[in-house]
C-alpha cells in the first residue's frame, strides 16, 4: 500500500491546469530535525499534485495558498528513470485528504 501523510506550508499559490481532469500543482515546504536552536531545522520540499479539486479548496489554493499550513494525505508517484533523464518524485493528493491548518504566517 502506499500511503503517505504530509504537512508543511504553501511555498506560493497553487496553479490550476487544464478542465479535465483539472489538476492543482503546488510545492509544500516542510521543516523537521529541529533541537531548539535557530537555524538548525532541515528543509524538505514536497511538489504535490491534485486531480479535480473542490471549486472551495481551489478557489482557497491559488488566492491565498501561499504560506498556507496544511496537513494532506496521499500516494508518492515516481517518473520512469529509464525513459527519462531525471528522476522526480511528487505526492499525488486525495481530493478528500486535505486540511487546513493555519492561515498564513
Amino acid at each position: 500500500m502506499n500511503v503517505c501523510i504530509v504537512s508543511g506550508r504553501l511555498l506560493k499559490n497553487a496553479v490550476a491546469r487544464g478542465t479535465e481532469p483539472k489538476t492543482l500543482t503546488f510545492t509544500l515546504e516542510n521543516r523537521y530535525g529541529s533541537n531548539g536552536s535557530e537555524g538548525s531545522d532541515k528543509v524538505t520540499y514536497v511538489p504535490c499534485v491534485m486531480f479535480n479539486p473542490t471549486p472551495e479548496i481551489e478557489a482557497l489554493l491559488t488566492t491565498q495558498g501561499q504560506n498556507l499550513q496544511v496537513e494532506l494525505e496521499g500516494r508518492i508517484m515516481g517518473s520512469n528513470p529509464e525513459k527519462e533523464r531525471r528522476f522526480n518524485t511528487e505526492v499525488i493528493v486525495r481530493n478528500k485528504s486535505l486540511a487546513i491548518l493555519g492561515p498564513p504566517a
